[in-house]
């Protein structure tokens, strides 16, 4: 059955590494690394079934092209910090039930949908175990695929050449990422973990194999006990003692005889290592995982005659980490770096297994485990309390800066609406003006038939026909879509002027014909007064206010009272 492994790794001038080397490395190619002036030359490195350089789906419909070494020379010359992360690695294993063309397509799958999530471009490796690793002990179903990946975006400049520019969103920190509503580096990690979950799943229902589960063997209800951490010494040591064994099976076979190689760890860690292993494939048996406790298994092991290796060799140095990668039943004793160490004396042949020896080995992983479990929860805990006060400072900076920007835009609204109130003030003055100018210039057709326009009773009849006709071009001024609301008001404000102007020049009209000599006079004008008085109020009553129709109708009465005084004087001869 498939097993479930996809973790990522940056990779990083901070511990010394090269993206130009790593994607040599990883290729089995010669790159020349123009930063650091080297040239890596992994041509001869076995296993490496392919390996393509995979562009983001808008980019490779462009037609752009790059090639392995202009790639990763312009991610490194991209960072200028000497710490910087250079590229991102994603490993994934490949089920060994597929066919190769299918384990090539479902890596190169999981590799574009990456590079289009992101917008970087991948460099896709895919390996098979060499034939020396499985001599060494390596499952030989170990098909696995090395992504790497840009940390910066992938874009198109002036010349069409592939350029990186912002860094990537899974690059960020997540103080970054928070101020970008998106949530923490590891919740995206755990996407994409997912995300090879559905695609390796895809692909193996297509051919009705069992599928895999993201989920940690925890979550999953199965009780898979992780190795400890080998280290570089205990690593160096198990290698030394391989490479004794092959020494002395190659020398017996030259001399015709047969050697049967020691396969029994070199160390003690490596013993418990092996036990737990074997213990965990136990635990995969499904009769034992489910009507067994680990402690079950572990006695299942001794008293069915299980073989188990002797852990009685010398005592170990200080165990320094436990390993909590991915979980997977197969022993891991590989380490990075080879370190000079002292070749250690040949192992003792192995005992006979016993219990007390298998239940200390056992013991003392369950003494780490626990320990380990609980230096976890703690970081959770201290982790998590980082996290609300970094979450409540960023809340806090959030209002503070919601709450400044809020206050500059109202500042910045009232400034804005201050100046269209000036600019629409000065349109309307400018407006008036036309107004007004065109009415005087057509002043004769306004002047009534005896009065003449020049006196001051003239004048003042004249101003209330004017009045009269700009009140009409303020209504067809109101009435045009296209002025505003401000607009609208000053052309009230200046109707309500006009009306009032028109009730006070009424009424010096009126005191002006009383002082008229002549009685046919005094009537004429009184006549002229009130049919340009009552056009005015016949013509604009609906936009006259309450107020000012009270005070025009009183003026009206005064002339309509006048204009019959002048007709009973007339008729009792009184006048002239």
């Amino acid at each position: 059955m498939a097993i479930f492994i996809a973790s990522t790794k940056s990779i990083s001038r901070g511990k010394g590494q090269s993206a130009v080397a790593s994607a040599s490395y990883r290729a089995g190619v010669e790159l020349e690394d123009k930063r650091y002036g080297k040239t890596h030359d992994y041509s001869k490195k076995h296993g490496v079934m392919s390996a393509d350089i995979i562009l983001p789906t808008a980019l490779a419909a462009t037609g752009a092209d790059i090639d392995r070494s202009d790639l990763w020379n312009k991610a490194e010359f991209a960072e200028k910090r000497k710490d910087a992360r250079v590229a991102r690695e994603w490993l994934v294993n490949l089920p060994y039930e597929l066919s190769a063309e299918d384990r090539k397509e479902l890596a190169h799958s999981f590799a574009q949908t990456l590079a289009d999530r992101y917008g970087t471009i991948a460099d896709c490796a895919i390996h098979e175990p060499t034939q020396k690793e499985i001599d060494r002990g390596a499952d030989p179903r170990n098909y696995h695929a090395h992504i790497m990946f840009t940390t910066r975006t992938a874009e198109l400049d002036e010349n069409n050449e592939i350029i990186l520019t912002d860094k990537a969103t899974i690059e960020l920190s997540d103080k970054k990422r928070r101020s970008l509503s998106m949530e923490r580096v590891s919740h995206e990690i755990t996407d994409v973990r997912q995300i090879w979950e559905q695609i390796a799943n895809e692909k193996l229902a297509e051919h009705d194999h069992k599928l895999i589960d993201s989920r940690s063997y925890a979550a999953q209800g199965i009780d898979i006990e992780p190795q400890l951490k080998m280290g570089s010494v205990a690593t160096k040591l198990e290698r030394d003692k391989y490479e004794r064994e092959l020494r002395k099976a190659e020398k017996a076979k030259e001399e015709g005889k047969h050697y049967e190689i020691d396969k029994t760890p070199a160390t003690q860690l490596g013993t418990i290592n092996e036990i737990i292993h074997e213990r965990n494939e136990l635990v995969w048996d499904v009769a034992l995982a489910k009507n067994q406790t680990v402690n079950d298994a572990a006695e299942q092991i001794i008293f069915n005659g299980h073989k188990i290796k002797d852990i009685e060799h010398t005592t170990p140095p200080p165990i320094q980490a436990i390993s909590s990668d991915s979980p997977t039943p197969s022993m891991a004793t590989a380490a990075d770096e080879p370190i000079k160490n002292p070749e250690p004396p040949s192992a003792p042949k192995p005992k006979a297994p016993t219990l007390d020896a298998v239940a200390q080995a056992m013991a003392m992983a369950k003494g780490i485990k626990t320990k380990r479990e609980n230096e976890q929860k703690q970081k959770e805990v201290a982790l998590e309390q980082q996290r609300q006060r970094e979450l409540a400072e960023q809340q806090k900076r959030e209002q503070a800066e919601r709450e400044q920007a809020e206050r500059e835009r109202v500042e910045q609204a009232r400034a804005d609406r201050a100046r269209q109130l000036a600019l629409e003030n000065k349109q309307f003055l400018a407006d008036k003006k036309s107004l007004y100018a065109a009415v005087m210039a057509q002043l004769e057709q306004y002047t009534q038939k005896g009065i003449d326009p020049n006196s001051k009773t003239g004048k003042l009849i004249l101003a209330i026909s004017v009045a009269n006709e700009v009140m009409h071009s303020l209504d067809k001024y109101t009435d045009n879509p296209n002025t505003t609301q401000r607009q609208r008001e000053l052309a009230s404000n200046e109707r309500g002027a006009l009306t009032d102007l028109v009730n006070d020049k009424s009424q010096q009209a009126l005191n002006e014909i009383k002082n008229i000599h002549y009685t046919s006079e005094r009537k004429t004008h009184t006549a002229a007064l009130q049919g340009a008085l009552s056009a005015f109020t016949d013509n604009h009553s609906q936009t006259i206010e309450q107020t000012q129709q009270i005070a025009i109708e009183s003026v009206k009465k005064d002339i309509a009272d006048y204009s019959n005084e002048i007709n009973r004087s007339h008729s009792y001869g009184l006048g002239r």
